[in-house]
């Protein structure tokens, strides 16, 4: 694998999880999913086979796909979240704080998954962390989903290294979209009824 597209994945996939923190507009964050998934490929297929990379990008896809349907059937006004200048700030230095410690934690990481290489290591740790760090900060159940893909990620991105089994990396697969699938239905059951629906 050239050594750019390394370097793209990476950029993508830290991008990705940066916008996840630093926007609350559902549109950027749907974007951000959907390049922090291209990311993950791309990253994955330096330790992988590319269809399970390819595969592993195709879900995270798919999963926005499935936020972007149960998004659309709401007004735009109840799903974004005012995003305040020192509320940008707060997030911004949490991020800070996140990958500086990640850095200065590296080689005692390493270990966590067999010692892939060190930008798998930082690429998996960043997702777990950041998506860890928006579940804590996850006010909307779908972010908490969002988030949740997050974390899920990171972890396949490490296990990758030790483990390729198809058997168990389909289940991971369906793990996610579960996850999705699950806070989707919540969601839905739990939102007031429109004016519409509640008509008889």
């Amino acid at each position: 694998m050239q050594p750019w597209m390394v370097l793209l994945g990476f950029l993508f996939l830290i991008a990705g999880a940066c916008s996840l923190t630093l926007f609350r507009s559902w549109i950027r964050i749907l974007v951000a999913v959907a390049v922090q998934s291209l990311g993950f490929g791309l990253v994955a297929m330096q330790i992988c086979n590319p269809s399970i990379a390819i595969a592993k990008s195709v879900i995270g896809w798919i999963a926005v796909a499935l936020l972007a349907i149960t998004l659309s059937r709401e007004k735009r006004e109840s799903r974004d979240e005012v995003n305040t200048p020192i509320a940008f700030f707060f997030r911004f230095s949490l991020l800070l704080f996140l990958f500086s410690s990640i850095v200065a934690l590296l080689p005692q990481l390493g270990g966590v998954f067999r010692d892939p290489p060190a930008g798998v290591t930082f690429g998996a740790c960043c997702l777990i962390t950041v998506g860890l760090l928006n579940l804590g900060l996850s006010e909307h159940p779908l972010r908490s989903g969002v988030s949740l893909l997050t974390v899920l990620q990171g972890f396949e991105l490490g296990y990758l290294w030790i483990e390729q089994s198809l058997l168990v990396l389909a289940l991971l697969a369906v793990t996610d979209l579960a996850i999705i699938m699950v806070l989707i239905i919540l969601h839905s059951n739990a939102a007031p009824a429109t004016h519409d629906e509640a008509a008889p």
